[in-house]
């Protein structure tokens, strides 16, 4: 293979004084060696600490997306005195830009910049844009004071610059940590991913009830300015750990190959005669078969086609927050639910399966969260039943809910708690599975960008629930959706999505019989084997078929 011109990521945007090879010469092996290197000298406990240092850039990188959006439409109304709907439309269009920017961040860092410096550079445009909101919440003298026109014209470049640095940040900051730990075998990466995810849990956590009630209590300016501190305190750690991190150089995505193997595989399908001679309609495109490409780009590429529909079957499952769960103090019950599974899962559950000499792979761990999150709803249609039957044998009692009198039932909402908790264990089996499982079976040159394309994916969900909703409501004559839980069957709309989630789980299985796991690089699938590992990048090893003939028999 040609060397391929990669820049090198030890020069980030800030130059250290050290001398470093310019990036015409050297190869791709050389730049792979150094990387060895570098490995070798750094200790264990030096790797933990800064896979440590990067879950705390995410810690306070959520905490000030959160202390951005919690209050955002509030925000609207009592500072910009925007009228509805366009405060809520403000707060789901910059959410839903804020889901689909990732895909171009993940593109840079592969192609052109490396995970660190495109984290770096977007840190830098997401504070500038923090910065500009909370200055428009400043209560300036008279003299000085900001027209509503010039508030909402600093609103939309601060949100620019907020997606913006989000789109640089989300799709990297995981594999930046992941690739400090990777050497240490799979066990650890599974870890990295689950402590990871509890930071970003801790984040919105502490953006729901800190910040939150810092900006009802005192100001929407002392909140931003925390969010503000908070970002600032997140570059601090970027700095800190620069010299010190493993960064792998940007070596080119492989975007556009990808589209090149797809579109030969496609027209090989569609219009040759001997289309059934390959065992996988994109094996036309290899080299060996009179292609364009090499064998181990194409494998990749496979992967890819295999692994995403595994990811896209949680979408449905978050939809119940839409509607059913609307105080905030009793979303907390989920976070928290979040919290606490994490570590059990990771220090107890996890060793206690492998010390029976049984393996939970990634695909069992989602098929498991999944099921919890089909359970979750289903309690929850359960007690929308038991509540209306409280009911009328006991009547309503009156309470207000965010300035509207409610005729609600006495059952406490503490019976919540249970399908919070199982929400809980379904996001810290699922969802911190599924992002282990991305970076794991992806092809280096293509993680960030298929963590940018897993983020869009998610945020599509959003539109596919309210797309659902509405269609459930028109279906129904609103019975299903009422505006009065009292007077209608929100359990029917509950049983629905129980029965997508079933189904989902079906299809994943049915994937995950056949699935065939990869390991890319040094990451090797021996979580005692410690150094650098036998595989250079490109190279695939194939663990052998995953065994699912009956999977759910697995998790007695």
């Amino acid at each position: 293979m040609a060397p391929t011109q990669v820049s090198e990521e030890r020069c980030p945007l800030i130059q250290s004084k050290t001398e470093v090879t310019r990036p015409h010469e050297r190869s791709n092996e050389h730049v792979e060696e150094q990387c060895h290197e570098i490995r070798d000298q750094r200790s264990r406990k030096t790797r933990y600490l800064l896979a440590l240092c990067i879950m705390f850039v995410e810690l306070c990188e959520r905490l000030t997306f959160y202390g951005v959006t919690v209050n955002m439409v509030f925000y609207c109304q009592n500072v910009l005195m925007l009228s509805s709907p366009l405060p809520s439309t403000i707060a789901l269009s910059f959410q839903g830009t804020c889901f689909f920017l990732p895909i171009i961040g993940g593109y840079l860092a592969d192609a052109k910049f490396g995970r660190y410096n495109t984290i770096y550079g977007s840190s830098l445009l997401y504070l500038l844009g923090i910065i500009l909101l909370t200055a428009t919440t400043y209560n300036y003298p008279a003299d000085y004071a900001l027209s509503l026109g010039s508030k909402a014209g600093f609103l939309a470049v601060a949100l620019i610059l907020i997606a913006i640095g989000t789109g640089g940040i989300k799709p990297n900051v995981s594999l930046l940590g992941a690739d400090q730990v990777k050497d240490e075998g799979q066990n650890v990466t599974q870890t990295f991913f689950s402590w990871y995810f509890f930071f970003i849990i801790t984040g919105a956590l502490l953006a729901f009830t800190v910040v939150s009630y810092i900006q009802q209590e005192l100001s929407f300016f002392y909140g931003y300015l925390v969010s503000a501190l908070s970002m600032i305190l997140a570059i601090v750690l970027l700095l800190v750990g620069r010299k010190y991190y493993l960064l792998q150089p940007p070596q080119g995505s492989i975007v556009e190959d990808s589209l090149g193997i797809v579109w030969t595989g496609l027209r090989y399908k569609l219009f040759s005669k001997h289309s059934k001679v390959h065992t996988h309609w994109l094996d036309a495109a290899k080299f060996a078969n009179g292609g364009k490409f090499a064998d181990d780009t194409v494998e990749g590429v496979k992967s890819v086609f295999t692994s995403y529909p595994l990811q896209a079957s949680y979408l449905n499952l978050k939809i119940t927050d839409n509607r059913e769960f609307p105080a905030s103090g009793v979303l907390a019950f989920d976070i928290v639910a979040t919290l606490i599974a994490i570590p059990v899962l990771d220090r107890i559950v996890y060793p206690g399966f492998r010390r029976l000499g049984f393996n939970l792979t990634p695909l069992r761990r989602m098929v498991a969260g999944y099921f919890c999150g089909v359970v979750s709803v289903i309690l929850a249609g359960v007690i929308e039943i038991a509540r209306k039957e409280v009911i009328k044998c006991d009547g309503t009692i009156t309470q207000n809910v965010f300035g509207r009198s409610v005729n609600a039932s006495s059952m406490s909402v503490f019976y919540q708690v249970p399908q919070y908790f199982l929400n809980g264990m379904s996001e810290a089996l699922a969802v911190v599975t599924s992002m282990e499982f991305a970076y794991t079976q992806s092809p280096p040159r293509m993680r960030g960008v298929i963590m940018g394309i897993g983020l869009a994916v998610a945020g599509s969900g959003f539109y596919l629930a309210a797309l659902l909703v509405s269609t459930v409501k028109r279906a129904t004559d609103g019975s299903w959706y009422p505006a009065d839980l009292n007077s209608g069957s929100l359990e029917y709309f509950m049983f629905l999505l129980a029965g997508m989630g079933i189904l989902n789980i079906a299809v994943l299985i049915c994937l995950a019989v056949k699935y065939q796991y990869s390991y890319y690089e040094n990451e090797a699938p021996d979580s005692n084997k410690d150094g650098c590992g036998e595989h250079s990048a490109g190279n695939m090893v194939n663990s052998g078929t995953l065994s699912l003939s009956l999977p759910l028999a697995n998790y007695k």
